[in-house]
């Protein structure tokens, strides 16, 4: 696997003090929503290192905060899945998933939805506990992008049209990846809220956009064989051959450069977030939410990602190949 390849992250790695008896645990949560329902399907779960992942991404959580991390990082690989076979071909069935999932942002669900949109609602409904009503309909805004984009990828292998630039594939890619959702439960578990004039000024959009980017770009390299095994033809390695004509081992090279100066313009861009706090006029306590937002919500998700493709075992090629993977997911995305 390209799991090997370097990028150069300077950012610490960091990981919660309480990642051991979060891992020991976290198979409980999907099994109580029957998301887990044999030991061969736990067995694939903790090869993914899920749990490792949200002690990555949440660095400074612990307890239940940690928990709900892990169930969220759980829940987002168990969904992914589901799209992996015929549904992630067909925008209509594409569309009744995500559309019963998504119902759960706007209320309790029916007891006949699938059981993948009961995991989630129980994510969501913990996720909004403490939180203010402005910071909720934010972040549902951002579960119903990265809802839509399933649906876009669908259409985009319906049609067998691959995405003609980088460009292109990066508009569409930055909702599937979900890191904005994963950023905002950084807020959730941390008991603070970002500004949101801060939120949605220049400056932060510019380092979330980062953030998203250089997820997606150590996704697709960590996952390529696998893709390129199924015949997916929308990888940005894959898309830098065909726009460019160059071979595998310079698309990669490529992206490594561009993590490069994405990573120097994040770093540029924190040194002026205390500008922007004088700007805005932040009170004490906004200004430590700013800080937190980047210490412990934005940075930790770039390096975690990398940390975490490395070491995981989701993009071994058994991972896919397990015995009777695709009857479980199936099953996960139907009706009760």
């Amino acid at each position: 696997m390209p799991q090997d390849v370097d990028f150069s992250i300077p950012l610490p790695g960091r990981r919660s003090p309480d990642h051991a008896r979060a891992e020991a645990a976290h198979i409980e949560w999907p099994r109580s929503f029957g998301l887990i329902s044999s030991e061969a399907a736990a067995e694939r779960h903790r090869k993914g290192g899920y749990a490792d992942l949200a002690s990555r991404f949440y660095p400074s959580t612990t307890g239940a905060d940690l928990d709900l991390g892990v169930d969220l990082m759980s829940w987002f690989f168990l969904f992914d899945d589901l799209f992996d076979g015929p549904r992630g071909e067909d925008p209509e069935q594409a569309r009744q998933l995500t559309d019963a999932v998504a119902a759960a942002l706007d209320g309790p669900l029916p007891a006949s939805a699938p059981l993948i949109a009961h995991g989630f609602a129980d994510v969501w409904r913990r996720t909004c506990q403490g939180m203010s009503k402005e910071w909720c309909t934010r972040s549902a805004q951002h579960w119903r992008h990265y809802f839509q984009g399933y649906v876009d990828e669908a259409h985009g292998r319906l049609d067998e049209t691959p995405c003609g630039s980088a460009r292109e594939y990066l508009a569409m890619r930055r909702h599937t990846i979900g890191v904005q959702p994963t950023i905002d439960l950084a807020e959730a578990t941390g008991h603070f809220e970002v500004p949101h004039r801060v939120f949605d000024g220049a400056v932060m959009s510019a380092m979330l956009r980062i953030a998203v980017d250089v997820n997606l770009m150590l996704n697709d390299i960590a996952s390529l064989e696998k893709e390129e095994a199924r015949g997916e033809l929308n990888n940005m390695v894959f898309i830098l051959m065909r726009e460019h004509g160059w071979t595998r081992s310079r698309s990669i090279a490529h992206m490594q450069d561009e993590v490069g100066v994405r990573l120097e313009e994040f770093l540029l861009l924190e040194s002026i977030l205390p500008k922007v706090c004088d700007a805005f006029s932040l009170t004490a306590d906004e200004r430590e939410a700013v800080e937190r937002y980047r210490l412990d919500a934005v940075r930790p998700v770039i390096r975690g990602s990398y940390d975490w493709h490395r070491s995981s075992g989701r993009y071994d090629a058994e991972f896919a190949l397990a015995a009777g993977r695709q009857g479980f997911l199936e099953e996960l995305g139907s009706a009760r």
